[in-house]
């Protein structure tokens, strides 16, 4: 069959590029599998669920680590996961206390409150824990009785209005409904512990909702459209320990009432409007913990938390915050963690913090703020967030004259090399790089030099083999030449990037910085964004080229012009390397566009989605190569539409299978090349967080795929140039003088090809006939 070594080339080709790819991946894959944590002696995975439960998994201690935990990012995951993990213990103890023949529930367990979650408490004694009665009364099959005295209603329950419910019931779950509340609902629940309404598109709570619940704990009204309280709703919950409103739209929140709520230690107001404008929070007795992050709040004034004396953490991040007053938290001298991150401050006094004497976090990462020694020379934390603080605005001697510092979090791992008295420094790797190496794992190099020989040695045979073969087709052999140069280019920068890796071999943190803001790492940048800009720029020119002189050869396209080959190729070339240079001068006086996340210098932007020039990376690698990657697979899928019709109609009858062959393993390679970092892309717009093993993979095997097998694609599986390079031997090419070169040989192999006979036309009859085919047929030869 004319197609069948098309076939066997491309099934083996695929077979090898998807077993390398999963064996890279593999292999760039930690010491731990998906789902475990790796302890820091580098032999040891626990699961993730053992992280942070307060037992040493780790013969370290590592999972028990204060960073490692969830301090690092200034959160409250870490506070959510300790609530998971009590939760858990309780359902255990309740399992154990139900096969020995006890009714008593896990909801009725006393629960540890969230300020003494950081210590190890005894466990209940569950001899004096009264036993309560089933649930009696309740909506069924909607809702679901279980623990003896917990009702849960999910989504299915499908309620608009609050069911009859009997009085035993203790723990409450209302959860994806369309709840409209009214006066007095829960009078009748009087030994209401927990109630949890979440997602019920709750718009409105009348006064005295909440009235005759003395025994209420817990109260969960997250993720609804509250957008205001009324006044003395929350009066009467004297034993209301947590209290959660998150992402509602709530402008006022009735702060005078927490001097009447003597047990409420956790107050979560995240995600809403508010502004605490001219507001002055009441005294709390046992208010341990407020979380105010992702609010409207522009000014913190001296009064503002001055009577919260025993307030421990205080999260303000991501509010509005453009100044503080001097004395805002002199009366927080319980202090223990201050949160402002990714507010607007550019300034801030080391005074602020002058009376915190127990302060030991404080996280002032992605904030415009100088880190000089005005501001922490008065400090006395053992944690410090910098996170997203670039690298000239950050005083480093200052840093290592803070003698109780031990955990601190920069932008990028190098930073670390300039704290080197810290005990703890994140992070680590950015996936790419570590601390000692460019290319932090073996794989990475190893895959890194095979994709750049493959690359290089590949294209350097299309253009040796394009020179020496002398072919009557300028413009197939121009445009052949240009992609093969420009795929050459992309083996060439990751050449550049294996080279680098060999000089800072074990000392790349001391060069990090330097490197990645050098002009050697923009134009490595640069030289791989031109590389796959424009090997894509043309193969999209081959396929519509392609589209219109094969699919539709009778409605008067003719074969186009050199003239036209040579102005296409000199637009396409612009355009590429204009696409990368232009981010260079647009960030020229501010942090390196090349080099922000990887010391590979390409701005894939994965990993961190929108920082600096991420609109720019979205539209040349989300914008333009989606639509291009689009182009090519449906003008070659219209290509194998149009010529299995028109195969009797055509002078194509033998070539279509070896078209419709080629023409699906090069739309493969294009979307195995292309569709991953592109899924990447969108998937980090929606906030998903990409692994640095993914990251790694992407960089170094995915990206240069194209270039590494367009020569097989384009030239070596095309009949002629097997032929000519292939089966009749190096030597003869070699030997064979110019003069030959266009006339008996090269015609009688083309027209073999192409119809399959062996016969010997005359030489100027096929000279002329090949010369009037189209760049398209003459491309599939």
């Amino acid at each position: 069959m004319v197609y069948g070594r098309s076939i066997a080339v491309g099934i083996c080709l695929m077979t090898i590029i998807v077993l390398y790819s999963a064996l890279m991946f593999y292999l760039s894959l930690g010491p731990c599998p998906t789902g475990s944590f790796a302890c820091n002696n580098g032999v040891q995975c626990v699961p993730q669920r053992q992280m942070c439960d307060k037992k040493r998994d780790c013969t370290d201690g590592s999972d028990e680590h204060p960073v490692e935990c969830g301090n690092i990012y200034g959160s409250k995951e870490f506070a959510d996961k300790i609530v998971r993990n009590a939760i858990a213990k309780k359902k255990e103890q309740n399992q154990r206390l139900m096969v020995g023949g006890s009714n008593v529930s896990a909801g009725d367990l006393p629960a540890p409150t969230a300020a003494n979650r950081s210590q190890s408490t005894p466990p209940p004694n569950l001899l004096s824990i009264p036993i309560h009665p089933a649930i009696i009364t309740y909506p069924r099959p909607q809702c679901k009785c279980g623990g003896g005295t917990m009702l849960y209603c999910g989504k299915f329950a499908k309620l608009r209005r609050m069911p009859r419910i009997s009085a035993e019931v203790t723990n409450l779950f209302i959860i994806r409904n369309n709840l409209t509340l009214r006066e007095n609902l829960f009078a009748n629940l009087t030994r209401l512990q927990k109630l949890t309404l979440k997602y019920n598109n709750i718009s409105r709570v009348p006064p005295g909702s909440f009235a005759g619940l003395p025994h209420l704990e817990r109260l969960e009204f997250s993720h609804n459209n509250i957008s205001q309280l009324p006044h003395g709703i929350l009066k009467d919950l004297h034993g209301l320990q947590w209290l959660f409103l998150v992402k509602n739209q709530l402008h006022y929140f009735p702060m005078e009432h927490l001097a009447s709520m003597h047990k409420l230690d956790w107050l979560i107001l995240s995600y809403n409007r508010l502004t605490l404008h001219n507001e002055q929070l009441s005294k709390g007795p046992e208010l341990r913990e407020i979380y105010l992050d992702h609010n409207r709040i522009e000014y913190i004034g001296e009064k503002t938390f001055a009577q919260l004396d025993n307030l421990e953490l205080l999260d303000l991040q991501h509010n509005l915050i453009t100044h503080i007053h001097i004395r805002a938290f002199a009366n927080l001298t319980a202090i223990l963690d201050i949160r402002l991150i990714g507010n607007p401050i550019k300034e801030l006094s080391g005074e602020t913090f002058l009376y915190n004497k127990r302060l030991d976090a404080l996280s002032l990462a992605h904030m415009p703020l100088p880190i000089d020694r005005h501001l922490v020379e008065s400090l006395n934390i053992s944690f410090l967030n910098l996170s997203g603080i670039q690298f000239d605005r950050i005083d480093f001697a200052a840093l290592n004259e803070m003698h109780s510092l031990k955990y601190i979090v920069f932008d990028r791992f190098f930073y670390c090399s300039m704290t080197p008295k810290v005990l703890l420094c994140s992070p680590k790797t950015d996936g790419v790089s570590s601390f000692e190496d460019l290319l932090t794992k073996p794989s990475l190099r190893y895959s890194t030099w095979f994709m750049a020989s493959l690359s290089i040695v590949g294209n350097l045979m299309v253009l040796w083999g394009r020179f020496i073969y002398r072919d009557e087709n300028v413009a197939v052999t121009m445009v052949i030449r240009n992609l093969a140069l420009a795929d050459l280019l992309m083996g060439v920068y990751l050449a550049i990037i294996g080279v680098q890796d060999y000089r800072y071999r074990h000392e790349y943190h001391k060069v990090a910085h330097d490197w990645t803001n050098s002009w050697q790492c923009i134009a490595t940048g640069t030289l791989a964004v031109s590389s796959s800009e424009v090997s894509m720029l043309i193969l999209a020119f081959m396929s519509l080229e392609r589209f219109l002189l094969i699919a539709d050869p009778f409605r008067g396209h003719r074969s186009i012009s050199i003239r036209i080959i040579y102005l296409s190729l000199l637009c396409i070339w612009l355009t590429g390397v204009g696409l990368a240079v232009t981010p260079v001068l647009i960030w020229r006086s501010s942090t390196q566009f090349y080099g922000k996340n990887s010391g590979t210098c390409f701005p894939l932007h994965i990993r961190e989605a929108f920082s600096l020039g991420w609109q720019y990376s979205a539209i040349v690698f989300l914008g333009i190569n989606l639509l291009l990657l689009v182009m090519i697979a449906l003008l070659y899928t219209a290509l194998l539409i149009s010529i299995w019709r028109t195969r009797s109609a055509t002078p194509l009858s033998l070539l279509d299978c070896e078209f419709a062959v080629r023409f699906f393993f090069i739309v493969l390679t294009d979307v195995l090349c292309w569709a991953p970092i592109i899924a990447m892309k969108i998937w980090v717009f929606f906030q998903y967080n990409i692994s640095n093993d993914i990251y790694a993979w992407l960089v170094v095997f995915i990206l240069p795929l194209n270039s590494a097998v367009n020569p097989l694609l384009y030239t070596f599986t095309t009949p002629k140039y097997r032929n000519q390079i292939l089966l009749r031997g190096w030597k003869k090419i070699t030997s064979r003088k110019r003069t030959d070169t266009g006339h008996g040989n090269v015609a009688t192999t083309t027209t073999g090809t192409a119809t399959g006979s062996s016969q010997q036309p005359d030489d100027c009859t096929t000279t002329t006939a090949i010369k009037s085919m189209p760049l398209a047929l003459t491309m599939s030869q």
